[in-house]
């Protein structure tokens, strides 16, 4: 059984469940740009990070475009798509943390009011120590946030772990030298995630059982 002192948490498709609000934002820009439409299945494959380079993936000629103005107008289909919601287990997972004595704070690629708004609009605030987003829409790295969050904790590495959907999760995490637990319902699929030499559970339900049972059976 693991004895995690600290998790820190991805948001978007991990606690939030918005891939699918997020693909219905990405084809409201390729749908007038005459590309073809990007499905749940074709976004787990080829979404990454730095976001750019997923845009690029699926159709888009960025030197052709305005890339704040991508943004914009994704952000105004993506925040207000009525398929977003707090993934059933999220409250009962924090909630179990919480009353181990588990510290938790969450670091996303979202931009800052964004994040507060929805954390906010849920009630989640009061399990996190930090809520850490970024002071842009572009989503591009998290890392300088990460590196600043981790300082601050003042922990033992072996004592954090991260909690996350992509390969960027398990890229922050084996560069701060913490551990990483990867969900595959989120972001990327399983195929996208293969390469992360981590753990990997199916979805937040299973995280519990994860930290907690000593009969769980490791993916890595």
């Amino acid at each position: 059984m693991y004895s995690p002192k600290y998790i820190v948490w991805d948001w978007n498709g991990t606690l939030h469940d918005d891939t699918l609000a997020a693909v219905n934002g990405i084809n409201a820009l390729l749908a007038p740009r005459n590309l073809p439409l990007c499905t749940l299945e074709s976004h787990r494959r080829h979404f990454q990070f730095p976001v750019r380079k997923y845009y690029e993936a699926v159709g888009f000629k960025l030197e052709n475009e305005d890339w704040n103005d991508l943004a914009v107008r994704f952000h105004e289909v993506f925040t207000n798509d009525p398929t977003a919601h707090l993934k059933p287990d999220a409250i009962t997972v924090l909630r179990a943390f919480k009353d181990a004595g588990i510290g938790q704070s969450l670091l996303s690629a979202c931009e800052q009011s964004i994040l507060d708004r929805s954390t906010k609009h849920y009630g989640i605030q009061q399990y996190f120590d930090v809520i850490s987003g970024l002071d842009n829409l572009s989503a591009q790295s998290k890392l300088e946030n990460g590196r600043k969050l981790i300082q601050n904790l003042n922990l033992p590495l072996s004592d954090i772990w991260f909690i996350g959907d992509t390969d960027h999760d398990y890229e922050l995490a084996h560069a701060f030298g913490t551990s990483c637990l990867l969900l595959t319902d989120g972001y990327q699929d399983e195929s996208r995630l293969a390469h992360c030499p981590c753990p990997k559970v199916n979805g937040l339900g299973e995280v519990l059982n994860f930290f907690f049972s000593t009969q769980r059976v490791l993916r890595t």
